[in-house]
Parts: structure tokens; C-alpha cells; sequence
């Protein structure tokens, strides 16, 4: 493992899994979100509240969410992702927006005419889970954000 700490050819390669990742999930396109992360090796904190301990668990919800005729689009960056890396491993952190649409919901995520924003945080290796050194994404959280009013200390309330 080198020592670099953010070599900017290791930026730009996580930028570029970052942002097939984010196009991926335009339309929820299995095909297009597989090859961005470790395989075997990836975890997921997906915003539904659930974990995913697989890439092929990540495709059977997409393929679920077909099936109800749920749908993500117009996926965008809202804030310009942070990187660090250093050596083989890395983080990044962001927020996106979606378009939450279709016929139904999950229970947890409703089609919403307001589009949903949420962060985003990304824990990279350069391994793609076979060994190999290509940078991957190894996990994916997703959580909500407080609404602007929400105080963010308990003596603010």
C-alpha cells in the first residue's frame, strides 16, 4: 500500500466510479450499477432503512423495484463530492436528488412531485474484491437529512 494521500489520478479514477454509480441508479439500470463495486465484498446502507450484503442483493431490489413500478431519475449532485484518499482505501461524501415516481412505494420511499435529498457516503478500496487493484466501491450508505429547521444540538431546541 503507497502512502499517497490524494494522488490526483486516484481523485479522478473514484470520481469516475462515483459518477457511473450515480448515472446507474437513473432509471435504476442493473447493468450499468454492477460494475462499480467489489465483488464479492460489497455492503450496502440503503436508504430504505435495509442492508445489502451483496452486489446481487442490490440487483434483486432493483429488480423488485421494476416489478412495483417504483423508479429513481433526474439523479443529481447537489453538493460536490469530498474525496480522501490515501493508500489503497478511500472515502467520499456528497449529497444527491432524486425523482421519486411510479405507481406505488416502498413503504419507506413514496413518489414525491419534490425531489428527495439525501447524503451520500462511499467507502472505496482499490481491490475489486478479487484482488485485482481498480478502484471499487466496497460501501454505500445513504441516510436522510434533517430538515433545515431541525436544531442540530439539543440546547438549541
Amino acid at each position: 500500500m503507497s502512502g499517497t494521500v490524494n494522488n490526483p489520478d486516484d481523485i479522478k479514477e473514484i470520481l469516475a466510479v462515483h459518477h457511473s454509480w450515480l448515472d446507474s441508479n437513473n432509471d435504476l439500470v442493473e447493468s450499468k450499477m454492477y460494475p462499480n463495486f467489489a465483488n464479492p465484498g460489497y455492503l450496502q446502507f440503503n436508504l430504505n432503512g435495509h442492508q445489502y450484503d451483496s452486489v446481487d442483493e442490490k440487483v434483486k431490489l432493483w429488480e423488485g423495484l421494476h416489478q412495483i413500478g417504483f423508479n429513481l431519475s433526474d439523479m443529481k449532485i447537489v453538493e460536490e463530492p469530498k474525496v480522501h484518499a490515501e493508500g489503497d482505501l478511500a472515502y467520499l461524501t456528497t449529497y444527491w436528488s432524486a425523482q421519486v415516481s411510479g405507481d406505488k412505494g416502498t413503504g419507506v420511499l413514496e413518489p414525491d412531485p419534490e425531489p428527495l435529498v439525501f447524503r451520500v457516503t462511499e467507502v472505496y478500496r482499490r481491490d475489486d474484491g478479487k484482488g485485482n487493484p481498480v478502484w471499487k466501491i466496497w460501501h454505500f450508505h445513504a441516510s436522510p437529512i434533517a430538515s433545515p429547521d431541525a436544531p442540530r444540538f439539543p440546547q438549541d431546541a
